[in-house]
């Protein structure tokens, strides 16, 4: 050893002997590699599950669902602002003293009631002055025009006594109205605000003593880009949601568009109208509101069920081979969503079965297991109810039912290849036809 360190050097030594030792260790993993694939039961050949999908227990376990129909929209997301839909400040039109203010703050008010009283004092006093002189000069006037009718005052006179009268009575009309002035009332019904004054202080034109809110509905703005301005519609349905009630929404419709396009923000300013009468909308809110039109009939899938891949969307369709349920790959072509659910165009018809859990473990022409305890049909979500504003609502025909269109047929492994990777080679059944030929469908079978 030690002539072959002399001759050879330490450093070549050492990196012969590891080069040998890491051939041992490729040739043992390769030798033992090519024992397992020829020594394997069924080398060479499918396995029995490949050939028939999988047996028993090796069937996954999935949840079916039946496609069913449901109502899709064309829909315009946006956010908008509610107001109250009449709104004012109580404010004072003239400079004088609060007297008495005869409402508290989140009292609900009727139109034409007296909200505050601001002092009139001194003009109390001289309306009393007023309609004295004004009694006066009208016993002048009569006393002339009698005269004058006799002849015995000339017409100049009576005239100057009618000017006198009319003079007396505007001066009592004037101070009337500086009165009223000081008396403020409800324009509307509605809700009033907090109070921001007190009995007894001063307050000059335009301040604030509170405010007055009719929120029995709320008008909802909301801006709508001109790229979808023709979605939207006078009279579409709206539903609203906002982060002060989680999970609740408000439907209303379409009132009012804008007659001009914003040629800043190239928008179409869109007012909609939501029933409050509950009181749970508060003007001011921020509101992420949904505008629908073109409602359809279509059949729909859950969302979870359909497969996006590069060359389409597919969903599982359940067949039935050799009394079992088999899932078989399915193109199908989407539209719309809507409430966790996916409108389907062509590919499945109403009724069909399809996997809705569980499509991640599945291949297609493989057997599968349904779980018998979740329940087996897609209900579409109860859409929301229309709600009931001023105007009065359209009676819609109703859409006559969409007929089922044939199914397309099921998409088989060979035309899948090179655009679909399944680990799964074609399957066959004993005469040699693919399986999904029925085009995702599942004929009637007994309740599971």
């Amino acid at each position: 050893m030690a002539s072959i360190f002399r001759r050879f050097g330490f450093a070549a030594v050492v990196t012969l002997v590891i080069a040998v030792m890491a051939f041992a260790v490729v040739g043992k993993t390769f030798v033992g590699k090519s024992e397992h694939a020829s020594g394997a039961p069924g080398a060479g050949a499918p396995s029995g599950a490949a050939k028939g999908g999988m047996k028993g227990g090796d069937a996954p376990l999935i949840i079916a669902g039946t496609v069913a129909q449901h109502t899709f929209y064309d829909t315009v997301q946006a956010i908008g602002t509610a107001q109250a839909r009449e709104s004012v400040t109580v404010a004072a039109k003239v400079t004088d003293v609060i007297s008495r203010i005869r409402f508290e703050s989140g009292d609900r008010v009727a139109r034409g009631q007296v909200l505050v009283e601001l002092s009139n004092t001194e003009q109390s006093a001289d309306l009393e002055e007023a309609r004295a002189s004004r009694e006066a000069a009208r016993r002048d006037y009569d006393r002339f025009r009698e005269l004058g009718e006799k002849g015995f005052a000339p017409a100049q006179r009576v005239e100057a006594a009618r000017a006198g009268f009319e003079q007396a009575e505007a001066r009592v009309r004037a101070l009337q109205a500086r009165i009223s002035d000081r008396t403020i009332r409800a324009p509307f019904a509605g809700v009033m605000g907090l109070r921001t004054a007190s009995p007894g202080a001063l307050v000059r034109p335009g301040d604030q003593i509170g405010t007055l809110d009719d929120v029995s509905e709320i008008k909802l703005d909301f801006d709508v880009s001109e790229s979808q301005f023709g979605a939207v519609r006078v009279g579409s349905t709206i539903v609203a949601t906002t982060p002060a009630h989680p999970g609740a929404t408000f439907t209303g419709r379409v009132a009012d568009i804008d007659s001009r396009v914003n040629t800043q923000s190239r928008t179409v300013r869109v007012r909609a109208i939501i029933p409050n009468r509950d009181g749970r909308l508060k003007p001011g809110m921020l509101m992420s509101v949904e505008a629908r039109s073109n409602p359809r009939q279509a059949p729909g899938a859950p969302e979870i069920a359909v497969v996006e891949r590069a060359d389409g969307a597919y969903i599982y369709a359940l067949v039935e081979k050799d009394g079992r349920p088999t899932a078989a790959l399915t193109l199908v072509k989407t539209g719309k969503r809507s409430a966790g659910l996916i409108e389907i165009l062509d590919g499945v018809a109403p009724g069909a079965r399809i996997v809705v859990e569980g499509v991640q473990r599945v291949r297609s022409g493989q057997a599968v297991r349904i779980d018998d305890r979740q329940p087996a049909v897609i209900a579409p979500p109860v859409d929301p109810a229309p709600p009931a504003i001023a105007q009065p609502r359209r009676t819609e025909t109703p859409s006559p039912a969409v007929a089922a269109a044939p199914a397309s047929p099921t998409v088989p492994e060979t035309a899948l290849r090179g655009r679909v990777e399944e680990p799964a080679p074609p399957q066959h059944q004993s005469g040699g036809a693919p399986v999904g030929a029925p085009g995702g469908q599942l004929p009637p079978t007994p309740a599971e």
